[in-house]
This record gives structure tokens, sequence and C-alpha cells, in this order.
């Protein structure tokens, strides 16, 4: 006769193997959905970018640790294109890595006027104002970042065509690096930079290489003296020059 001890054992066995075996179902399922949303995406024409995996980023503005500066070196979207699709001025960019759950982004705008009024995190933009706005999406479900100079967020969710819900808090962090006078005119200032971290599950995403995700980035900004200009990547229409990104 088995003992008790003999088939309490076995069926802690049973449910561990059980449990793996429904883990490793259910990333293989992941795995397939990832592979089948990225086929459709190349299919329509989207621009895909390879997110390499980095890790011991410090978050400070600067972007010099290893990860942003030796090769292979980050994701880099070509500079932003104009609403006409040539290089716009001025010029703006981002550069990705991810690693240690968060995806990490740094978004650099030349900028001879820095403005903005944004006073604290999820404050509204004013359309005056300097900003990236940054938006990813998964199937129907869409993950919206405004992001200021001085390295305040505000971010909202929505599922399918809503409304977006501005109570939704990703837990971005963030951090600045500005050459330039926010919000005074009579200087020439250059430029500002947003170093980002993202965390992966807030976009629905584990952290398993071959998951993507779509994204667009958009940038509006005025000049001195001049009109304002709006560049972006990524924000095509009917999937046709889309952005995607893949994680390495």
């Amino acid at each position: 006769m088995r003992s008790r001890t003999a088939f309490g054992v076995g069926a802690a066995l049973l449910a561990t193997g059980l449990l793996v075996y429904t883990r490793h179902a259910a990333s293989s399922r992941r795995a397939a959905r990832a592979a089948t949303s990225l086929a459709a995406a190349l299919a329509q024409g989207a621009v895909v970018l390879h997110v390499p995996h980095a890790s011991g980023i410090t978050l400070d503005g600067d972007t010099d640790d290893p990860a942003w500066t030796r090769p292979p070196g980050p994701a880099k979207t070509n500079g932003f294109l104009g609403e006409d699709g040539t290089p716009a001025r001025p010029y703006s960019q981002a550069r990705l890595v991810w690693g240690d759950d968060y995806l990490y982004m740094a978004l650099y705008a030349s900028d001879e006027d820095i403005e903005s009024r944004v006073d604290r995190n999820d404050a509204p933009v004013g359309p005056d104002d300097d900003a990236f706005h940054v938006v990813f999406s998964q199937g129907e479900t869409e993950y919206s970042f405004d992001v200021s100079p001085n390295g305040l967020i505000t971010d909202a969710i929505r599922h399918g065509p809503g409304a977006w819900d501005s109570s939704w808090n990703a837990g971005v962090h963030a951090s600045r690096e500005m050459d330039g006078t926010l919000n005074d005119p009579k200087n020439f200032d250059e430029e500002w930079e947003i170093e980002l971290a993202i965390p992966l599950a807030a976009l629905d995403l584990r952290g398993e290489p071959g998951e993507n995700v779509g994204l667009s980035i958009h940038r509006c900004d005025t000049p001195k003296r001049r009109r304002r200009v709006c560049s972006g990547w990524g924000d095509g229409e009917d999937g046709r020059n889309r952005g995607v990104i893949v994680l390495d």
C-alpha cells in the first residue's frame, strides 16, 4: 500500500509539472502571436526597429552609459520627417534599448527656444509647448506619453476608439539634460534630451526576445520668429511606414 507521504510527493511533482507545462504553453502562444503580428505589420509596409538588450543604465539624462555609447549601440530612428516627408528642422531623434524589466528611450530635440508651461506630471500640454508625443500600440490598446523638456510625463491609455483614460499611471521614470534656459525667449538655446525608463509590463510586454509593439513619435516646435513645425517617426497611415519595435 502506497504511503500518504509518497502520494503527497507524487501529487506535488505532478502539480509542478503541470505548472511548468502551462507556463511553457502560454509562452509559446505569446511568441506565436508576436510573430504573427510582426509578419502582418511587415506585410503592410511598417518600419521596424530591432531593440537590443542592455543593462546597467543610470537614469541621469546624460546618455553616456555603455549601453548608449558602445557598439553595437542602441536602436535609432532616423531624424524625424516633416509633414511633407522631408527631413525636419529642428532635428529630432529617438534611441532605444531594453533590459532590467524596462524599455529605455532617449529622446533628443534640437531647439533654439525651449518653451513649456507644464509644471507637474499629468498636466495638459499647451498648444505652443515643446514636447514629444509618444504612442505605443498593442492590438486595439494604445498607451500615450507626452514628454516635456523638464522631464514631466502626461500618460494615458485607451482601448479601441474610446476616450483616453488619463488616470492611468504607467510608472515611468524620466531624467532630463537641457542646454538652454526654459521659457526665456531672449536666449538662444541649443537642445534638450530626455531619458525614459518605461516598465515593460505597462505596455503588456514580458521582456521576451521577439516581442513587438507599435510605436509612433511626434514632435512640434516653434522656432524663433518662424511658424510652428511638426515632425515625427513611425506615424504613417493605413499601416504603411507605421513604426514597430522588436525586442532582440
